[in-house]
């Protein structure tokens, strides 16, 4: 009860943590984020995270389970991938025109299924669903206790005696304890020790009762040890080997997801920032359109501008606060798809869920692109992605079992010791080890049986089995090493898509550059127009129309240039995530993420 109280206080306390961490944040109604708490809260608090966590832990009860003589229970290697939000490939703030024919005329955007608003996993096995064979047999590493007691009672046991001329019989009933004790212990040789205590002989010839089962107990130690199939430290020690190996690539996995969701939280992050800016160029656009308007209902009373000018400027101001509701449409989900990154409890998140997210970082942009040569970021990306160091790891692991599949085509060749002290009625000879369960084998049949009430015993010889032609094992290990060979072609395509991966994001990388920057002359460009339009206008060169027209352009040329950053910015860390330092980039410790509660 105790600990059970200690427990709950210490969720308690990380409960509480937790709220005062996302509490502190919160000032004048709002969320102000910038993306460090960002990525901080995520990996606290992100549920696919977390069940990283839980993988490490699993890992770790394999580890255990092998030192005991059991077979390991295997991974989980999916990595869950965050949602593009509604500022990836789908979205209007990246499909809109750079111009329109008709500015006045508002365009709709279907809000309801922009990108993908749903996390996605990903497998990062190489080997084959069906796993590996088993392999030869492994010892009882945890020695294991077995025990039998239970009330005997012998009757009509006849006695003759000739203590009188005449014969006399006598009929006796015995009442015992049987007892049967024994203890096995298993080595890495693949050797078994089992040593047995029992009273049979007692219970089977005793002459009068006895409630004591050890007055004269029968003893037997037998040393079973294989000399082909099942032999050598490196087939028996195998699962713990896997064990080990399972848990550097629970590690490594973990890493990849902390990478997966560092970088999608970062995405989502920053197409909020540019989200929230795309919105404040529809608020100018709109001051600016309300502004021209109030200026045209003066010139309309003064009777120095058309009445129809009028109303082609009241269209515009009801295209562009459509324009307007959409974009804050567009900030308002991209904010509930963040929040359910943010929060075990997703955007329903008491502290979340009303608030609204006011991010604190804007995008910077330097004026050139440190990156280095493709070359060296290539060669830096093999050296330390953990999806490719994992998936090392996993031949190595397949080739631990396929040298076992070899070992089991042997045959079954076993040296018995036996000593017994008093003889015994049964004397268990067993085949060393288990399958992997952590369960000892049926006995076989006896090496033999000898012994009288009172004696010693001394036994030794051979058991043997041989398939012939032990077709299951060699299709086991042909199996094996065909899926190994899979594994091995499977680990090296994934070098080769690391490979594409970082060429390809380096080119979009510099793409982007050079359209963020194209854009940003576009908009200077519009700017210009927009102001020579209206010296016109003002000498009387020029119509509102043209105005109104080049109003709407320099607006969609400012949401390009938007939209040219944030592509920028996220290529930027698509190339920091292809490469496999995202998380040095971003501060991110990997032992302190697993540390967290």
């Amino acid at each position: 009860m105790k600990k059970v109280l200690i427990l709950t206080l210490v969720c308690q306390c990380a409960a509480f943590a937790q709220g005062d961490k996302t509490r502190a944040l919160v000032h004048d109604g709002a969320i102000h984020l910038s993306l460090s708490d960002a990525i901080a809260l995520a990996i606290e608090n992100n549920l696919d995270v977390q069940v990283g966590r839980f993988q490490l832990s699993i890992a770790a009860t394999d580890a255990l389970r092998a030192k005991g003589g059991g077979s390991v229970r295997g991974l989980d290697y999916s990595v869950a991938e965050s949602p593009t939000g509604v500022g990836g490939p789908g979205s209007p703030l990246l499909n809109s025109a750079a111009s329109s024919v008709t500015p006045t005329t508002p365009t709709v955007n279907d809000l309801t299924s922009l990108n993908i608003l749903t996390e996605t996993a990903s497998s990062l096995s190489q080997q084959n669903p069906a796993g590996y064979a088993a392999g030869p047999n492994v010892p009882l590493f945890d020695p294991t206790v077995y025990g039998q007691t239970g009330y005997f009672e012998r009757s009509g046991t006849s006695t003759s005696s000739l203590t009188s001329a005449v014969p006399t019989t006598t009929t006796n009933n015995y009442n015992f304890v049987s007892a049967n004790y024994s203890a096995v212990q298993g080595f890495s040789t693949g050797g078994q020790l089992e040593v047995a205590l029992n009273n049979a002989n007692q219970v089977l010839y005793g002459t009068q009762g006895n409630l004591d089962p050890f007055s004269q107990p029968n003893t037997s130690v037998t040393f079973t040890q294989p000399l082909l199939r099942g032999f050598g430290r490196e087939v028996n020690l195998r699962y713990i080997h896997i064990a080990e190996i399972n848990r550097k690539i629970s590690r490594l996995l973990f890493f990849q997801q902390l990478i997966s969701t560092v970088y999608g939280v970062s995405r989502l992050y920053y197409d909020l920032v540019s989200l929230n800016e795309n919105a404040m160029v529809q608020r100018q656009s709109l001051t600016a359109a309300q502004k021209l308007l109030e200026d045209d209902k003066v010139q309309v009373e003064q009777g120095t501008l058309a009445p129809l000018e009028l109303t082609r400027v009241q269209s515009l101001v009801t295209s562009t606060q459509l324009s307007l509701i959409q974009a804050e449409g567009l900030v308002r989900q991209q904010e509930v798809i963040l929040k359910t990154q943010l929060s075990k409890l997703g955007s329903g998140d008491p502290l979340l869920e009303h608030l609204p997210i006011v991010p604190t970082d804007t995008i910077q942009v330097p004026a050139t692109d440190d990156t280095g040569n493709v070359d060296d970021l290539v060669k830096s990306a093999l050296n330390q992605r953990p999806d490719l160091a994992q998936a090392n790891l996993q031949v190595q692991s397949g080739e631990i079992s396929v040298n076992a599949d070899k070992n089991n085509q042997r045959a079954q060749l076993d040296l018995i010791g036996n000593f017994q002290t008093r003889g015994s009625t049964e004397t268990p000879f067993t085949t060393a080890g288990d399958a992997g369960t952590g369960l000892l084998n049926a006995p076989p049949a006896d090496l033999g049986l000898a012994g009288l009430k009172t004696s010693r015993i001394y036994q030794a010889g051979i058991q043997f089995s041989v398939p012939l032609p032990n077709r299951v094992a060699q299709a086991d290990a042909a199996r094996d090493a065909i899926e190994l060979k899979q594994a091995q072609t499977r680990t090296q395509r994934l070098k080769n898509e690391v490979r594409e991966d970082v060429e390809n994001s380096y080119i979009a990388l510099k793409t982007a550059r050079t359209a963020l920057a194209a854009a940003t002359q576009a908009r200077e460009y519009q700017e210009q127009l927009v102001d020579a339009e209206k010296d016109k206008l003002s000498v009387g060169a020029s119509t509102n129309f043209l105005v109104i027209q080049q109003e709407s352009y320099l607006a969609q040329a400012r949401s390009t240039e938007v939209s040219a950053r944030s592509v920028w910015i996220k290529a930027k860390v698509a190339l920091d995530r292809s490469v496999g330092d995202l998380l040095d980039k971003s501060g991110v410790s990997l032992d302190q993420a697993i540390l967290q509660p």
